[in-house]
C-alpha cells in the first residue's frame, strides 16, 4: 500500500527560487523589499554552480543600474507548464502541523489530490450560505497547500509559485503566532486587519531608528464585518473540535473550561524575519502600535505578494514568543484558526459569482 505522503512541502529548487527572485529584483523598486529580496538571493545562489549563476547575475546587477543605463533584460513571469486551476478559494499554511490541523478541520484525507513543482494540495469543498443570500447553499472549492519554510520571502514566493498553478478569489494564510501576555491568550484566533513590518529602519550614530512598513487589507473588510466572533454557530464549532481533540495534540496546561476568544478586525500582526524568544520585544511593539497583540515570520510577504488580491490571514496563538515556549499548543491553535476560517467561509462569505453589489 502507498503511503500518503507528508504534508510538509518539499525544498524546492533553487534555481527556481533565484530566477522568481531576480524577476522580482527587475520590478520591484522599493529599497527595503529590495534589501530583503537580496539576502534571499545571496542565501539561496550558495548552491548552485557558478556557470550557472552568470546570467541571473546579470540580470540582478542590470537591476540596480539607472534606468539610461539598464541593458534593459526582458525577464517574462515564469509561465505555468500545466493547466491553471480555478478554485474559490487558496489557504496556505507554513509548517507540517498547522498543515495537519488544517487537513483535520476540512475532513480531508492526507493524501494529496495534486502536486505542482513538487507542492503538494489538498483539495476539499465546503458549504456557502452566503450570508443568507441563496436560497439553497452552494459549494466553494478549496486548494490547501504549504509554504514550506517559515520567513516572509519564502511565503512571498509561494504566493507566486502557487499562482502558476491556481486563480483564487481568496486567499488565506492561516496558522500559528507568538501573543503578547496579557493581551491575548494561547489559543486565541486573530484576523488582523493590519500587518506591521517592524524590522525595516535607519542606522544613526547612537542608535536605529525604526521605519515599519505597513499593509492593510481592504476589499474583504465589508465581507469581514459580517462575521460574527462571538455567534453562537462559531462558539458550538469551535467547542466541537476542542472535544475532539486527539489526545497527541491536547496540551497539558488546557484549562477544562477553554474557550478561545475570535477577535476580526481589530489587531494587527508583528512580522520579522527573527523568531520572537523575547517577550519584550512584542511588548515594545505594542507600546508604539497598541493594536499588535500577535506576532510572526511571514505575514508580511504574504500581504505583499498578494496586494493586489483579496486575502485574509488568521493566527491562532501558540505561545507568548519567550524562552520557554513549546511546541504543545501549535496544533490546537492553528485547529481554531481554520475552523473560524471555514465558520466565515461557510456563513458571511458572498462569492462573486452571488449577485450582490457589496461586494469588491
Amino acid at each position: 500500500m502507498t503511503q500518503p505522503s507528508d504534508p510538509l512541502l518539499p525544498q524546492e529548487r533553487a534555481e527556481e527560487s533565484i530566477a522568481a527572485i531576480a524577476y522580482y529584483l527587475s520590478t520591484e523598486r522599493d529599497p527595503y523589499r529590495r534589501d530583503l529580496l537580496m539576502r534571499d538571493y545571496a542565501l539561496r545562489s550558495r548552491n548552485i554552480p557558478k556557470q550557472s549563476l552568470v546570467e541571473f547575475h546579470e540580470r540582478v546587477v542590470d537591476s540596480f543600474l539607472p534606468e539610461e543605463y539598464a541593458l534593459g533584460y526582458q525577464l517574462p513571469a515564469r509561465a505555468p507548464d500545466r493547466e491553471v486551476m480555478e478554485v474559490d478559494v487558496i489557504i496556505m499554511a507554513v509548517q507540517r502541523i498547522e498543515i495537519q490541523a488544517a487537513i483535520a478541520a476540512l475532513g480531508i484525507s492526507r493524501t494529496p489530490s495534486r502536486s505542482y513543482r513538487e507542492r503538494d494540495f489538498y483539495h476539499a469543498t465546503v458549504p456557502c450560505r452566503a450570508a443568507g443570500r441563496i436560497d439553497e447553499p452552494t459549494e466553494l472549492s478549496v486548494a490547501l497547500t504549504a509554504v514550506g519554510q517559515a520567513l516572509n520571502l519564502h511565503a512571498m514566493d509561494a504566493v507566486g509559485e502557487i499562482s502558476e498553478a491556481y486563480r483564487a478569489q481568496v486567499w488565506i494564510l492561516v496558522g500559528m503566532a507568538a501573543g503578547l501576555a496579557g493581551k491575548i491568550r494561547k489559543g486565541d484566533v486573530s484576523f488582523p486587519e493590519t500587518v506591521w513590518w517592524y524590522e525595516p529602519g535607519r542606522e544613526r550614530p547612537d542608535m536605529f531608528e525604526p521605519r515599519p512598513e505597513l499593509a492593510y487589507r481592504r476589499s474583504l473588510n465589508r465581507q469581514l464585518f459580517r462575521f460574527d466572533p462571538v455567534s453562537e454557530s462559531l462558539s458550538a464549532r469551535l467547542a466541537r473540535a476542542v472535544a475532539e481533540l486527539p489526545d497527541a495534540y491536547r496540551p497539558a496546561d488546557l484549562p477544562a473550561d477553554f474557550s478561545p476568544n475570535v477577535t476580526v478586525l481589530k489587531d494587527a500582526v508583528a512580522t520579522g524575519e527573527r523568531l520572537l524568544r523575547d517577550p519584550s520585544r512584542l511588548a515594545s511593539l505594542h507600546d508604539s502600535n497598541e493594536r499588535i497583540v500577535l506576532g510572526d515570520q511571514e505575514s508580511y510577504g504574504f500581504a505583499l505578494a498578494c496586494r493586489d488580491l483579496n486575502w485574509i490571514i488568521a493566527r491562532g496563538i501558540a505561545d507568548y514568543g519567550d524562552e520557554e515556549k513549546d511546541d504543545s499548543w501549535q496544533y490546537l491553535a492553528t485547529l481554531m484558526a481554520v475552523h473560524s476560517v471555514l465558520e466565515f467561509l461557510e456563513q458571511d462569505y458572498i462569492p462573486p459569482r452571488v449577485d450582490d453589489p457589496s461586494v469588491d
